[in-house]
């Protein structure tokens, strides 16, 4: 008979999971959600979020126009700008309110949205294609037409169903001033060299205007989102939006530990980087397996699902995204905590299925 937890694949998770999570009082390899750094179980990590409720409290429920302003989210910013190599940077509590108002901007512009945008970017009818086909198509269409207001190309930087980090190397065949709109949510902490993004992997064009929006949550394990522009004006008509203005900022307590954990976050980012080159090692070349070197996701076929892995005391991430009736995408994200043991384990189940 099987056990009650094993039942439901809807799994209850009794604490916060790290590498291992608990269920029902029994204790898993956990290679799902998106904890990339596993920062949120760093004591040191820990110590700064609590220095920051020491000085700044959990909340502070204002108006980012008040006349009583916190000066650590000027300096969030600030940081955010340095790190992404931008002219200027706005930040909001969650990801999704900073994708919402990087787009609201642009109603009135002519629009590309590329194939399976984040619902955040995305408002529009999103293209049917491929992202390449899309890329190749939107390149044609400014160069084919005349547009009254410069056209705005929305992308996200990582598709983290697929697996890819999408290429965008044919923003160097557009001629025409354009404003490009990325989400970077799974990419910001993890890509580039220091881990600034896809900032760090785009053609810097004197036509092209980048708008570079994300969630904090995934690899720097805080509530909050950031815009970060290359263009200052555009981050100065953000913070004249009612989606700023009206809305409280994220926890001052941890944009503090924002701005003091960037060592942190360089060791935890070393780690996952090596668990990520373990496992690959581990998988034997599995063809089944579909894995960019510089993603902690490895996407699993269909036949790998939820109750496989559960059955040998794993859990990973399988539901369907952004609707959860579409169809399930089984993934085993890895992250900084894992131990080699843990990948051993992991890439044992996955090979057994193989043979």
């Amino acid at each position: 008979m099987k056990p009650l937890w094993l039942k439901k694949f809807m799994f209850q998770l009794s604490n916060s999971p790290s590498r291992t999570a608990l269920i029902n009082g029994k204790e898993l390899l956990f290679f799902s959600g998106y904890g990339y750094l596993g920062v949120q179980h760093d004591t040191s990590f820990i110590n700064l979020v609590e220095d920051g409720i020491k000085k700044y409290g959990w909340l502070f429920p204002s108006s980012r126009i008040s006349n009583t302003q916190l000066s650590i989210f000027d300096e969030m910013e600030a940081m955010l700008s340095s790190s992404t190599n931008t002219a200027a940077s706005v930040c909001f509590a969650s990801g999704f309110a900073s994708g919402t108002a990087a787009t609201c901007l642009f109603k009135n512009h002519p629009i590309s949205v590329c194939p399976e945008a984040h619902p955040a970017i995305n408002k529009l009818q999103q293209a049917a294609l491929g992202f390449d086909k899309w890329a190749e198509k939107t390149v044609n269409i400014i160069h084919g037409n005349s547009f009254a207001k410069t056209p705005v190309l929305i992308a996200d930087a990582v598709n983290p169903l697929t697996g890819e980090v999408n290429d965008f190397d044919f923003l160097n065949y557009i001629e025409k001033p354009s404003i490009v709109v990325i989400d970077d949510s799974h990419g910001i902490g993890l890509l580039g060299n220091n881990g600034e993004g896809i900032i760090g992997l785009l053609p810097r064009k004197e036509n092209i205007e980048y708008i570079i929006t994300y969630s904090l949550s995934k690899a720097f394990g805080i509530n909050g989102g950031g815009i970060s522009c290359t263009n200052k004006n555009t981050a100065d008509a953000i913070k004249a939006l009612p989606d700023f203005s009206g809305s409280t900022a994220m926890s001052p307590a941890l944009a503090h530990a924002f701005i003091h954990a960037q060592k942190i976050y360089t060791e935890q980012r070393i780690k996952l980087k090596k668990n990520i080159s373990i496992l690959k090692n581990l998988l034997l070349q599995n063809e089944l397996i579909i894995n960019d070197d510089r993603l902690s996701i490895f996407v699993l076929p269909q036949q790998l699902d939820e109750q496989f892995f559960a059955e040998k005391n794993i859990i990973i991430s399988s539901f369907g995204y952004p609707v959860s009736t579409g169809k399930k995408i089984n993934r085993a994200v890895v992250n900084a905590l894992h131990t080699e043991h843990d990948l051993m384990q992991l890439a044992e189940v996955i090979n057994f299925y193989k043979s």
